[in-house]
């Protein structure tokens, strides 16, 4: 992965965007004091190549209040992302233990549909358990991507063969 340009990101990031000494791991505080880690970490278990997770990681683990800025952080961290990784796919697997993970990945699907350059992009979706366990996954491809049409027929394959099949009569 290409290391994402901190000045860039800060250029439309209403929170302060620092990095740590991983390329991939960046971090912010919002105005309520939660410190949120973002980490981007290369990811085979659906694409062979060229996927990358992003991980958002609320540090303090306490509900965070409707915030604007915290989604504006994030798209600028995205838009980074893609623009220094154009022909990459970013995953984001929600997290699971909680039981929040439908609320998650739903927020975060809505959060990018919210973003003003979204259209540029190919969003799919997933959702099933696996091993008794709920799971959502997301896609997110540039259209300009000259595999985007191939990497979202892998990820429709493997999510369908990755999720347990519905008990049968």
């Amino acid at each position: 992965m290409n290391a994402l340009r901190l000045e860039n990101i800060n250029l439309h990031s209403p929170y302060r965007v620092w990095q740590t000494q991983e390329d991939s791991h960046y971090y912010f505080q919002t105005d309520t004091g939660i410190q949120y880690d973002i980490v981007f970490a290369p990811d085979t278990s659906i694409i062979n190549s060229g996927a990358y997770t992003i991980d958002i990681i609320n540090r303090q683990h306490v509900a965070s209040p409707v915030d604007m800025k915290l989604r504006q952080t994030i798209i600028a961290i995205i838009e980074e992302f893609f623009e220094a990784n154009g022909n990459e796919a970013m995953l984001y697997i929600t997290e699971t233990g909680d039981g929040k993970q439908m609320f998650r990945n739903r927020l975060f699907v809505r959060w990018f549909n919210q973003y003003s350059h979204h259209d540029k992009y190919i969003i799919r979706t997933a959702e099933g358990k696996m091993d008794g366990q709920d799971n959502f996954i997301a896609i997110f491809v540039r259209k300009a991507n000259p595999h985007a049409q191939y990497v979202i027929e892998v990820f429709e394959l493997v999510t369908a063969i990755l999720f347990d099949q519905p008990d049968q009569p």
